[in-house]
């Protein structure tokens, strides 16, 4: 039994790595592009890192495999700050059921805001028209955990998004697929995760003309350095973009207060020269837990483009 489990995570770790290695020939043409935010403060603030962290509550996001060994089930909420006056945010459910088996749902949204509408004249000039419309997504989703060994967790995730864009909308079904392996070192922590996989159920124009899924491959590791210091690389390439290696970092000041900080290798993308621009890919954040609650916020650099903000609560229930 053990050698077929061995057998089945070095397969899937194949057909993650693999397609890292396929040159980037669709730069810019997916769609359902909300897909690709993180909504949670505490991987936010870690570059977005996860996908070989353990009892991640915002397993989701990442790898639902890691969702199975949280310590208690909470239910968290989370607001974004987005770009020129847009926004998001989600609500999240984790219940580790026992050491065998835990069960996530979650719901993210994200709206744009106004947009001015224009038009372009015969000579090629904008026209303002005074008009305005906006777009927003819609995102449902349903994961479970396994234990398989003390080796191995898999995990899944069922999903379900709503795009629109003045009158018109999509929509579409995926799934995501995750491993996490437990080496022989308990402070060393692999995963990876294959996202995105799906179809479109809805179309944006008459003739059904398909939207590229953001199919997204994932790998990544963790390491608790010491009891106060937690170290996280994961390396993901998405449908249509290069590869971006990530990197976080967790320090626990005390029981109650933690420091958090990250950066991405895509950071020379945000700097075109302003004040900013050497910021860019860099994140910082913080945690705070009284009682059953943690609070977590995050600030993450786009460089010249500006700054996003997180900020996530949850609720521990506990075992």
């Amino acid at each position: 039994m053990y050698m077929k489990w061995k057998i089945i995570l070095t397969l899937f770790l194949l057909s993650v790595i693999v397609p890292m290695l396929a040159q980037n020939e669709k730069a810019g043409s997916t769609g359902f592009d909300t897909l690709k935010l993180v909504y949670g403060a505490r991987t936010a603030a870690m570059a977005g890192t996860g996908i070989g962290i353990p009892g991640n509550h915002e397993a989701m996001n990442l790898n639902p495999a890691t969702s199975l060994r949280a310590p208690d089930h909470g239910l968290s909420t989370t607001f974004l700050d987005h770009f020129v006056g847009s926004a998001g945010g989600g609500i999240n459910y984790v219940y580790p059921k026992n050491i065998y088996e835990a069960w996530a749902m979650s719901l993210s949204y994200w709206n744009s805001g106004s947009i001015d509408r224009t038009e372009i004249s015969g000579t090629g000039e904008l026209i303002e028209t005074g008009e305005t419309f906006g777009a927003s997504s819609m995102i449902l989703g349903i994961s479970t955990a396994r234990f398989i060994s003390p080796a191995l967790d898999i995990g899944g995730s069922l999903k379900m998004i709503y795009d629109s864009i003045d009158s018109k909308s999509a929509s579409a079904v995926m799934v995501d697929l995750g491993i996490l392996h437990h080496t022989a070192n308990p402070k060393i922590k692999v995963g990876a995760s294959i996202r995105n996989l799906g179809f479109q159920t809805t179309y944006y124009t008459d003739t059904e003309y398909k939207e590229q899924l953001p199919l997204n491959y994932g790998a990544g590791i963790s390491m608790q350095m010491n009891d106060k210091l937690l170290g996280a690389l994961d390396i993901n390439k998405a449908i249509g973009e290069n590869i971006l290696v990530k990197l976080g970092l967790e320090y626990l000041i005390n029981k109650a207060f933690s420091l958090r900080a990250g950066i991405k290798s895509n950071a020379r993308d945000y700097n075109v020269g302003g004040t900013m621009g050497l910021t860019g890919g860099g994140s910082l954040g913080i945690g705070w837990k009284v009682r059953n609650f943690n609070l977590d916020y995050a600030v993450v650099s786009y460089g010249d483009l500006g700054l996003t903000n997180q900020l996530s609560l949850r609720y521990n229930f506990g075992n």
